[in-house]
């Protein structure tokens, strides 16, 4: 007995096998016939009945991108957009390292003036999956669109650690990094948001320190002339004519015996006595001696980034590290201080090209104008059109086509001059 039921149990199972194979025998040769007689519509424009044929084969065998990326195509001969988006989208839900319907429909979007609809896209799906390179490579290709997004100033400095300061008439204000106005113009001076969340102003004869609610938060009990940024616990300031540097306690740290002080940074910084100046350390002992003539800070007074800076030495400017140890081999007429970690903008024999920070050539100077390397990887450039933007391999990202231009924070905004006024922009990709 138990013979036979294994028996009957094998051949059922036999027959429920072979009906399978047999099944899926059957389905594979229809979805074989839809394909045919889809590509036989299709070769006499009967697109409509080619559509129905590839949805037939669909429902045989359903996760086929391909079938839906050729329904696409033939909506697309139909003129039927919306079906044809439709069928993109499916397609691009089935699709893991090809992007074809991806492309096909960024590149309809972009026939069609949809440029942000393109964009959109591409970015959404890059988020999506891992095999992204090409996306990417696609959408630095469409980089460059620019729109404005601030009212106009008479200045807008480069954004640092999240702020940008502007000038409107002879008052200063300030702007986070998208641009947006936190402190209107009120200041005779300002200076940078320092670690401890405060910025150095000053107005009607006084300096004193402000949060970003604008609320005055400390001021020393002496009075400064000028107090600068905090940065490690450490300020620069101004009596009676002489530099020194305080803590956050406006305790003395130095002797104010210098003719000038920057704020330190990444290190160091650097004091100035008669018409030379040194590198001092964060530890505010001297790091060399009065040897150069001059030391390039940016529009927040830092002479130092990255552990680096810009000296002149002589007749030429030299890249030097913290104890004024020259960096590369090669020297400047001028230089532009770093802003991020990406190459800075350097001079010789008249034309602009870029240095990295160990001093390394990375673009040759052929530029009329130019400005450092942000963060995002582009960095202002002049030519005869006026000024605009390029990659790091040198193609341009931005037309020239402003009056002067500044480096690109990480949000893709960045100061630009037309019309003789200064306002903000955005890159559409960054």
């Amino acid at each position: 007995m138990k013979k036979l039921v294994v028996v009957a149990m094998i051949f059922l199972l036999g027959t429920a096998w072979w009906s399978t194979i047999d099944n899926f025998g059957v389905k594979k040769a229809e979805y074989r016939q839809h394909i045919a007689a889809a590509e036989k519509y299709e070769k006499q424009q009967i697109y409509y009945d080619a559509v129905l044929e590839y949805k037939n084969a669909l429902e045989e065998n359903p996760n086929q991108s391909e079938l839906w990326i050729k329904i696409a195509q033939d909506y697309r001969n139909l003129g039927s957009d919306d079906e044809f988006e439709e069928a993109c989208n499916q397609a691009i839900s089935l699709e893991d390292d090809k992007h074809e319907a991806l492309f096909m429909l960024t590149d309809y979007y972009l026939e069609e003036g949809r440029r942000e609809d393109a964009i959109a896209l591409l970015k959404r799906q890059a988020e999506k999956t891992k095999y992204n390179g090409d996306i990417k490579e696609k959408l630095q290709s469409l980089a460059g669109e620019v729109q404005t997004v601030s009212a106009d100033y008479d200045e807008i400095s480069t954004e640092c650690s999240g702020y940008m300061y502007v000038k409107s008439g002879d008052l200063y204000g300030f702007l986070n990094s998208s641009g947006q106005e936190i402190l209107r113009p009120e200041y005779q001076s300002v200076g940078l948001f320092g670690d401890w969340g405060v910025a150095p102003v000053q107005k009607d004869g006084e300096s004193y320190y402000i949060d970003t609610n604008n609320y005055k938060r400390r001021q020393p009990e002496e009075a400064y002339q000028y107090l600068g940024t905090e940065k490690q616990g450490i300020i620069p300031a101004e009596k009676d004519g002489k530099w020194g540097y305080l803590n956050r306690q406006f305790q003395p740290l130095t002797e104010f015996i210098y003719d000038a002080a920057t704020p330190i940074l990444d290190g160091f910084g650097a004091v100035k006595q008669g018409e030379s100046w040194a590198l001092i350390g964060d530890d505010l002992q001297m790091a060399t001696d009065f040897v150069f003539s001059d030391v390039l800070q940016d529009e927040w007074g830092f002479c130092s980034r990255n552990g680096v800076a810009f000296v002149k030495s002589g007749e030429q400017y030299i890249l030097v590290d913290a104890e004024g140890k020259q960096l590369g081999s090669e020297s400047y007429e001028v230089a532009y201080p770093f802003v991020s970690d990406q190459p800075a903008a350097v001079m010789q024999s008249g034309k602009w090209g870029f240095v990295s920070i160990d001093g390394s050539k990375t673009l040759e100077c052929m530029f009329a104008g130019a400005k450092s390397f942000s963060g995002i990887g582009y960095a202002p450039v002049q030519t005869d059109d006026g000024w605009g933007y390029i990659k790091q391999n040198g193609d341009i990202a931005v037309q020239p086509q402003f009056e002067d231009a500044k480096a690109f924070n990480s949000r893709g905004i960045a100061p630009v001059k037309t019309d003789g006024s200064w306002k903000l922009i955005q890159l559409d990709i960054y």
